[in-house]
């Protein structure tokens, strides 16, 4: 772009500017999204609080109580932490609650990872939560057939509909990728 001629005749050239960036604005979601990213992160906070309060029951001595604490998970909880509470009561030893504040840890962080990458949307979000949540679907409808509960069906629900919706979601953002991709080399 030719701006204006110099004193001497030499012509200088202007680089064009870019609008300013405006800050992002707020990213509309659809509202299952949000549900599904509001649940994570109150799982993964909450198994990490567990986990805590479990090191903090063994560090004062106070192994006996958990006994409570597996009775509670046992009707509230997953399919694996099911297995977890079992764990507790036949198993109140200090290497089994090390194990155990070990899976919370692991699950929690897990959890915690699959939330922020839904809320960031990265493009493997919604793949990681398929598949994490995907792989504890069997020993859940297992559990939920040795052992009927209300609960146990509802949490059982509510991870299929997960799976079913970000596995749909994933799927349609992956062809919209590649149809862009395609016109682009076009």
């Amino acid at each position: 772009m030719r701006v204006r001629e110099g004193e001497r005749g030499a012509t200088t050239y202007a680089v064009p500017t870019h609008p300013p960036e405006k800050p992002i604005g707020r990213v509309r979601r659809d509202r299952g999204l949000v549900l599904i990213i509001a649940y994570k992160f109150v799982k993964g906070v909450l198994w990490l609080i567990f986990a805590g309060t479990i090191l903090i029951m063994m560090r004062l001595g106070l192994e006996g109580r958990l006994d409570g604490l597996a009775h509670h998970l046992r009707h509230h909880a997953h399919a694996w932490s099911l297995a977890l509470a079992d764990l507790v009561v036949r198993a109140a030893t200090h290497r089994g609650l090390w194990t155990i504040v070990v899976a919370l840890l692991t699950d929690g962080t897990l959890t915690l990872v699959e939330g922020w990458a839904l809320l960031h949307g990265r493009w493997w979000g919604p793949w990681l939560v398929v598949a994490a949540t995907s792989s504890l679907l069997p020993f859940e409808v297992v559990t939920l057939l040795r052992h009927p509960h209300p609960v146990r069906f509802t949490v059982l629900l509510l991870n299929l509909a997960i799976v079913w919706y970000l596995g749909k979601k994933a799927l349609r953002e992956h062809r919209e990728r590649a149809s862009r991709a395609a016109a682009a080399d076009l």
